[in-house]
């Protein structure tokens, strides 16, 4: 059994999974996508560099974005969907799928026994205005896949050209963040330390954090409902001490929350079938 991870060899998360792989020795191969005359015959990974035979894969992590030919990474996805569930693909396509409506996406959060913000998704820009006349607070940010920076808006905003796009307002929820990485069943989380509305364009630390045992147990829930190997949760803690949760991240860039390695570790034994 032997872990295959495939993109470029510059991507962060990649790199820092192959790393841990190779420093626990476990067996496993790393494919560089940026390599021209990749095929897929079969179960064989065809390479100049080397073959790689597919049989056998006990876990397999693709981020194909920057590929040479992205009709070899569509390919490798594809071959991935099709491997029996014992294999971990991370992640298939059901579970990516659910990342590509955020409205959508929601519906799964508050099912797993999350708050979820209260919100709007309108092309109606009166009703995009009425909306934070009633909130007061409000922010905007992506309805789908989409990264986008999210920011507050006030009434005083022109909401013409929400007409040409379906634009997605919630209601501010005032509160502590957390980042909460889930690698199988396993839990890692971050208490985010800023004033920003969006952490990830303004000034921000992270500290290690401890949930409590029953939100944990709903990010695992959700996980695992979405049909998640690898997932990036937003929370968030109100003052009153209710759990609300924003997204559920299937492509997320962990690296930047894992100071001390454990996230790599965990996943690259999960990889591995440990």
């Amino acid at each position: 059994m032997s872990a295959i991870i495939l993109g470029r060899p510059d991507d962060p998360p990649l790199a820092a999974a192959w790393a841990a792989v190779q420093h626990l020795g476990l067996p496993g191969s790393f494919v560089d996508l940026n390599e021209h005359g990749i095929h897929l015959v079969g179960s064989e990974l065809r390479r100049p560099s080397g073959n790689v035979a597919l049989d056998g894969v006990s876990g397999f992590y693709l981020r194909g974005h920057g590929a040479a030919d992205p009709s070899t990474a569509q390919a490798l996805r594809d071959w991935a969907e099709l491997t029996p569930s014992t294999v971990r693909v991370v992640n298939r396509r059901r579970g990516s799928a659910s990342n590509f409506s955020k409205p959508g996406q929601s519906l799964a959060i508050a099912a797993a026994g999350f708050r979820t913000p209260t919100g709007l998704l309108t092309t109606d820009p009166t009703a995009a205005r009425a909306f934070v006349e009633q909130h007061g607070k409000v922010i905007v940010k992506s309805a789908s896949a989409v990264r986008s920076i999210v920011r507050t808006v006030d009434v005083h905003e022109d909401f013409a050209s929400v007409a040409w796009c379906p634009t997605q307002f919630q209601a501010f929820v005032p509160g502590t963040e957390y980042r909460v990485h889930l690698v199988g069943g396993r839990v890692f989380a971050r208490r985010i330390i800023s004033d920003a509305v969006d952490y990830r364009y303004g000034a921000a630390a992270t500290a290690p954090a401890e949930l409590p045992d029953e939100v944990a147990g709903r990010c695992v829930g959700l996980a695992l409902a979405l049909g998640l190997e690898l997932a990036g949760l937003d929370l968030r803690r109100t003052p009153d001490g209710e759990w609300f949760c924003f997204e559920a991240n299937t492509s997320p860039v962990w690296t930047a929350y894992d100071e001390d390695g454990r996230i790599a570790v965990a996943l690259a034994r999960h990889l591995a079938g440990l």
